[in-house]
Formats: structure tokens, sequence, C-alpha cells
């Protein structure tokens, strides 16, 4: 079992039978959505979408890929979900 910080700076997600960390990687702040890349050591990503029009999060994952998918953060063809959805 990996050692585990607990800090505000990394985001835990249950994948199989252990835990894996996310940190924050990059960040969109200039509209509304605004929008969170997270990444992880085996190069898994999440990225959020935070609407604060209507006070929603939603996210989109997958196991590689990171770069393009933080770039089609905004495209419309980019489904986002429920976090327990992922």
């Amino acid at each position: 079992m990996a050692i585990q910080r607990p800090d505000t700076n990394f985001i835990y997600h249950k994948v199989g039978d252990h835990n894996v960390i996310f940190e924050i990687s990059d960040e969109d702040m200039a509209s509304d959505p605004s929008y969170f890349g997270y990444l992880a050591e085996n190069g898994a990503w999440i990225i959020q979408k935070r609407t604060a029009s209507t006070g929603t999060y939603r996210y989109v994952m997958g196991a590689s890929g990171y770069v393009a998918a933080w770039a089609a953060r905004a495209d419309p063809a980019t489904v986002y979900n429920y976090y327990n959805a992922l």
C-alpha cells in the first residue's frame, strides 16, 4: 500500500482495489464555466468543469492523452458527467 499524504492539492478517486492520487495540473478560470485538470502519476486524468451560474460540477476522465483532452475541454463533444458516474 502506497503512503498517502492528506493535502488539499490532491483528489482521491477509487480505481479498482486501490486509490489513485490526482494532483492539480491546469486551470482555466477565464470564463464560466471554469475548468480544472488533474493528473495521476500513471497518466490517468480528470477534468473538472465548474459552472458557477448553475452551481454545478461535472467531470470527464481518461487513462491517457491528457494534453489533447485539456485542449478539448470546452468542446461541445466532450461529455461531462457526475463524479460517481466516472
